[in-house]
């Protein structure tokens, strides 16, 4: 077999710069483009090195950790233990990601005719497998290995800052109550432009059946105040029996416009969440959304900054037994 060996430093240098950009993406790192060009520079030097020396220790798992040790400290510094370790178990979360991505997928791409093809038995009872790729697959399947760790690494983070912001908000109404999860939206800044009460909203769909027919499908495109003025005047009338309750909400719109939001007053809204205390509020206003908050349902409201604020909410009362 003939190893060319600058092909082989070529190889790794492009694959160890880009572990060492991964690894510091999913760290939330900022390294100089130099200090990671020299740790890839050094990778690559040493996996030449393994086919131009004939170094017995070269091989050993003591100089192959030796090396990446100097590699995440030239690329990414020490700060301090815990970061250092932090900073280790990625670099090689990484490695082993891609690796296994690029043998699943160049297996998956490779035709064989038979599953033992490719299989050496030892005498001792081990295993060998040949296993060889073009250098354009190896480019190919190494991309989507890589990919496919990004996107699978910013989905769980992504999902993990939404978990740290949700609450379940139940709110109450003459006697009644619904509990739905809530999301904590801090540039959430909707205020009732009166009496500057803070204003969350809720999908108008929760209500679907206190709501007058219709109202949450309408809501999407027709005035607040159009859909007010079809209401009964009173209650034994069969009119709306939250009339008294519902408030407009100037905002304003994508566009630049100003539209109304059609909003109403609760009794109260507890907050809670695990490691909180639960909190109760009642000056606030929750305004009625006709769509869907959030794609998959992790949440159906959002809460002003102010509910959780100091001031804004206070503990609620146990519930009697």
């Amino acid at each position: 077999m003939i190893v060319y060996v600058d092909l082989v430093f070529l190889t790794n240098l492009a694959v160890d710069g880009t572990v060492l950009l991964a690894t510091a993406k999913a760290r939330r790192l900022r390294p100089a483009r130099l200090r990671v060009a020299g740790a890839a520079v050094l990778g690559a030097a040493y996996a030449a090195a393994l086919f131009w020396a004939d170094v017995p220790y070269l091989y050993s798992l003591g100089a192959k950790l030796f090396v990446s040790v100097l590699m995440l400290l030239l690329a990414y510094g020490y700060g301090s233990p815990l970061i250092f370790v932090r900073n280790f178990g990625v670099f090689y979360a990484v490695n082993f990601a891609t690796l296994g991505g690029v043998i699943g997928l160049s297996t998956l791409l490779r035709s064989a005719g038979s599953p033992w093809s490719g299989m050496t038995f030892t005498p001792q009872g081990g295993v060998v497998l040949d296993w060889r790729m073009q250098l354009g697959l190896f480019a190919v399947t190494f991309a989507l290995s890589l990919w496919l760790f990004i996107g699978a690494s910013e989905g769980r983070k992504k999902q993990a800052d939404t978990d740290a912001l949700l609450w379940t908000a139940e709110i109450r109404i003459d006697g009644e109550s619904w509990e739905v999860p809530a999301l904590l939206d801090t540039g959430n800044r909707l205020y009732d432009p009166i009496s500057r009460i803070p204003v969350m909203i809720l999908e108008a769909s929760v209500w679907r059946d206190k709501l007058p027919d219709g109202w949450c499908e309408r809501l999407q495109g027709e005035s607040a105040d159009r859909l007010v003025t079809e209401l009964g005047d009173s209650e034994g009338d069969g009119g709306f029996p939250w009339l008294g309750r519902l408030r407009f909400v100037p905002y304003r719109g994508v566009n630049g416009g100003t539209r109304m939001m059609l909003a109403l007053k609760p009794d109260s809204v507890s907050l809670s969440r695990e490691g909180h205390s639960p909190l109760l509020i009642q000056r606030l206003l929750i305004g009625l959304d006709g769509g869907t908050l959030s794609p998959d349902g992790a949440y159906r409201a959002i809460l002003h900054p102010d509910m959780i604020a100091s001031g804004a909410a206070r503990p609620a009362p146990s519930q009697p037994a």
